[in-house]
């Protein structure tokens, strides 16, 4: 009834577990080589053309015609200022340039200053996601020299034509609340 087996499983090779078979490995030559940095520089081109973030500069410090001219024998101060501002429905570059640099000026008139020269701004655009309809982050870094001028200030930024809107009615919901 009981039959002896010369097939019994040894000991050895039953309690040794199996392993998974290993992936298959691929030598890759030079073409494939040169087709995986192809895709690689693709993907990283459309990453980029697909960002988020616009920035904008007004480019190397300028000062408005007249102002420096009156100030030259005039200390000058180094300021600087950086406004965030939250905004929806658009982005109009030109006001928040314009708000940042009043800002600016105020900080600086009880020091005795009324002229802001040397002026140099830059403008980060964080926008929504495709997707979503929210709002968009904007920073605004503002840099000049604060003087005293008897020439009067012109209130308006440098280098304005260099300024790119998001088209839409602009509200602000923040300013500088990050």
């Amino acid at each position: 009834m009981f039959r002896s087996s010369s097939r019994s499983p040894r000991p050895s090779e039953s309690s040794r577990p199996t392993s998974p078979s290993s992936p298959k490995k691929y030598r890759l030559g030079m073409a494939g080589v040169a087709n995986l940095f192809i895709r690689m520089r693709r993907f990283e081109d459309a990453a980029l053309s697909n960002s988020r973030h616009e920035v904008m500069s007004s480019g190397e410090p300028q000062s408005h015609p007249g102002l420096a001219e009156a100030c030259q024998d005039q200390g000058q101060a180094s300021v600087e200022l950086t406004d965030n501002f939250v905004c929806a429905g658009g982005v109009n570059v030109t006001t928040l340039l314009r708000a940042t640099r009043t800002s600016l000026l105020e900080r600086v008139e009880p020091l005795g200053a009324n002229a802001l020269l040397d002026e140099q701004w830059e403008c980060k655009i964080a926008k929504p996601k495709p997707a979503h309809k929210g709002p968009y982050k904007v920073q605004v870094h503002y840099s000049a020299c604060a003087a005293r001028s008897p020439v009067a200030d012109p209130h308006k930024p440098v280098n304005l034509d260099k300024a790119k809107n998001v088209p839409g009615l602009m509200t602000i919901i923040k300013r500088n609340e990050d």
